[in-house]
């Protein structure tokens, strides 16, 4: 009903814009009450503070971005921007805030902390080739690369991955499509310690689709399948890991 206006009302030029995300969105809190912050100065100097569980600063880092927290506090994993490694895996101790770089793995795709914080599973391009997808994991924190499959398909995007509770196997979810049509068909792999892999299963249509453990001999892997960008349907199957061993793609 139109009316006339009063002091209550709120003046056009007044109002604030809705957000599309909130503005902290790209804040990652840490597993005891530690945060990581984003920060931007300017278009090219941004980066991450580091607060302590009472909100202290204790590191200020730029050229950083997905931080992930280790189970226990102490490490952030980052992509670490220079001019020689554009998108490289860095480790960041976060008690000294000294920043450790990793250029022999590039991170644009996944990757995930093993319950013991011990190690970092991934999945992209490794250098010094970095023309295929490779999967492997990184000691912590010695920072030695360990690379146990190697020349994936290219066109392999990680969705998801997610290590055993015992931390000496992890398993891969990864999307790709085919060459010559828009088919998507999701993999996924097991992977070990040692170089080797298998393949679980392949499912075609995927649209969308996470695993996780159930214990250290099960996995369930969550689908759901679409046509024409539409849900069909979706449901969990279980599966039973067998043991590791190479497999041919």
């Amino acid at each position: 009903m139109e009316r006339p206006a009063t002091g209550k009302d709120v003046p056009l030029a007044n109002r604030i814009p809705v957000l599309a995300e909130p503005e902290n969105w790209r804040d990652v809190p840490g597993p005891h009450g530690e945060r990581a912050l984003f920060w931007q100065e300017t278009s090219k100097i941004h980066g991450y503070e580091i607060l302590d569980r009472r909100g202290r600063l204790l590191h200020k880092l730029q050229n950083v971005s997905l931080p992930r927290w280790s189970p226990d506090g102490r490490w952030l994993a980052v992509s670490h921007w220079s001019r020689a490694f554009p998108y490289q895996l860095a480790l960041v101790e976060v008690s000294t805030g000294r920043v450790i770089p990793i250029p022999q793995v590039e991170y644009r795709d996944e990757f995930a902390w093993s319950p013991d914080s011990r190690k970092l599973a991934f999945v992209g391009r490794s250098y010094p080739s970095g023309e295929f997808t490779s999967a492997g994991w990184l000691s912590v924190p010695d920072t030695s690369v360990h690379v146990v499959a190697r020349d994936l398909n290219n066109a392999f995007e990680c969705m998801d991955l997610a290590w055993s509770a015992d931390s000496r196997r992890f398993v891969a979810l990864m999307h790709r499509e085919y060459e010559h049509d828009d088919v998507r068909v999701t993999d996924l792999w097991l992977f070990g310690l040692t170089p080797g892999a298998c393949r679980l299963t392949s499912t075609p249509d995927v649209e969308e689709s996470s695993v996780s453990w159930l214990d250290d001999r099960r996995v369930i892997f969550r689908t759901e399948f679409a046509n024409d960008d539409k849900v069909l349907s979706g449901f969990g199957t279980v599966l039973e890991l067998p043991a590791l061993a190479k497999s041919a793609r």
